[in-house]
């Protein structure tokens, strides 16, 4: 047969045919099934003819599973990232709506109201302030499940000197009182250790805040810390 009537017959060009006579290329498996039923030689017998091509076969099968194994990994990898992004967004926005939520029911029931550097306040008693910034949740994809900042303010305007309280946890606070004559700190927790925080008399020497009155704050604090970001 030529060249052209072996294309013909099984629909491919002859330059194809060409190329699989000068081992350049090779017919796949379907093709090589038509080539055995068409001329009545069993597969067996045809593939025996050119150990190249059964070696090429051979290689290409192994090459197929190897591919196939990885993109059964890959696909498995993929659909567990899929399944882990669901569940991690339902439990996202879950989270936020209750922290949300939460921090505006706050807001309204402790009477705090928006000052004007966008933060919320809380007049509590004369010169004494609460402060919270005005917080909403990070975006899904920051992976985050908590505000950028939990954190509660206390400004407390005395005679000679300003003090601030920090909570940065439940409980866990940081003060300092400012000189208003030369804008000095004239007392710090930065030195506190861990059982100093609750000597209500050390603290109200440290900032020059009767002791009675900077336990009320202390406690106060606790509170609306709890409040906000602990439920």
């Amino acid at each position: 047969m030529s060249q052209e009537d072996f294309a013909e017959m099984f629909h491919v060009s002859r330059q194809t045919i060409s190329n699989w006579e000068n081992s350049k290329s090779y017919p796949d498996l379907e093709t090589i099934v038509k080539i055995s039923d068409s001329f009545n030689i069993s597969l067996d017998i045809l593939l025996k003819e050119d150990l190249i091509m059964v070696k090429t076969f051979d290689n290409e099968i192994k090459s197929t599973r190897k591919y196939a194994r990885a993109l059964t990994a890959i696909t498995a990898v993929f659909v567990v990232l899929v399944v882990g992004f669901v569940i991690y967004s339902g439990v996202y926005f879950n989270t936020k709506s209750r922290l949300e939520g939460n921090f505006a029911e706050q807001l309204k029931e402790n009477n705090f109201y928006k000052n004007r550097d966008g933060y919320y306040s809380m007049d509590y008693a004369n010169g004494i302030v609460y402060g919270v910034p005005n917080q909403s949740m990070p975006g899904l994809l920051e992976f985050s499940l908590q505000f950028h900042l939990s954190n509660l303010y206390c400004d407390i305007d005395l005679e000679d000197t300003t003090v601030e309280i920090v909570w940065e946890d439940n409980n866990q606070f940081s003060a300092s009182a400012v000189s208003k004559t030369d804008n000095k700190i004239v007392g710090s927790t930065s030195e506190f250790k861990e059982s100093d925080f609750t000597d209500m008399q050390k603290l109200s020497d440290e900032l020059g805040i009767p002791e009675k009155e900077i336990s009320e704050i202390i406690e106060k604090g606790n509170e609306l810390y709890n409040d906000f970001y602990s439920k």
